[in-house]
């Protein structure tokens, strides 16, 4: 069933979207402190169309030996600043996840390996942590296709180290239950910072310039 444009954006409830200067966020990722990869956001406009590719790269090595890889690929289309679409394909350690979501006339179809095809709420939004009305929740996990309402508490206020120097200033969320990390936004709500254990403990420092 065909979606009119303006029924999808009240559907998603749609706001304008936080998009960064120059179209790109960049963050440098460390395990237990050593610099391991890297996650590049690029966000092209086209009229009323938005896609946005996410790409995140980590690799951990003990010596000169790799011990885990982890390769994760966006894609999201979003239409008059409503999600409309997102695909992914993520290589955890040689394992490959595809999960793929197409906004329908009664939520949110999500498809993938790990899953049997569902309906999300209408609501829901892909856990990809750039846009920040991502928390009001429902978040579709990009690896699993699950669909997850955590637990939310405010950190308050901190300033976050950046890359080559210097700081950003942001507010932090902790989401806890079957989400667990810590992702920050700073005052234009532009995403900033994330943090969360696996294989370790991951920190995400925005890269500036």
């Amino acid at each position: 069933m065909a979606i009119d444009p303006h029924e999808f954006i009240a559907m998603a409830g749609a706001v304008t979207l936080p998009i960064p200067a120059g179209d790109r966020l960049a963050f440098a990722l460390f395990r237990n402190g050593t610099r391991v990869g890297s996650q590049i956001l690029h966000f092209n406009r086209r009229g009323d169309t938005l896609t946005v590719h996410n790409e995140a790269v980590l690799k951990v090595k003990l010596l000169a030996l790799t011990v885990f890889t982890y390769r994760a690929k966006v894609t999201e289309i979003w239409s008059n600043n409503a999600f409309l679409s997102a695909d992914s394909q993520i290589n955890d350690n040689g394992k490959i996840d595809r999960v793929h979501l197409r906004r329908t006339a009664t939520g949110i179809a999500v498809s993938g390996g790990r899953i049997a095809r569902y309906t999300a709420p209408a609501s829901a939004l892909p856990l990809t942590y750039w846009n920040k009305a991502m928390l009001n929740g429902p978040m579709i996990n990009m690896q699993t296709g699950h669909t997850d309402r955590p637990n939310m508490t405010k950190l308050g206020w901190t300033k976050l180290p950046a890359l080559p120097s210097g700081d950003v200033r942001a507010e932090g969320y902790q989401l806890t239950g079957p989400i667990r990390l810590s992702v920050y936004y700073d005052r234009t709500k532009i995403w900033s910072g994330l943090s969360f254990n696996h294989s370790g403990h991951i920190d995400y420092k925005p890269i500036l310039g």
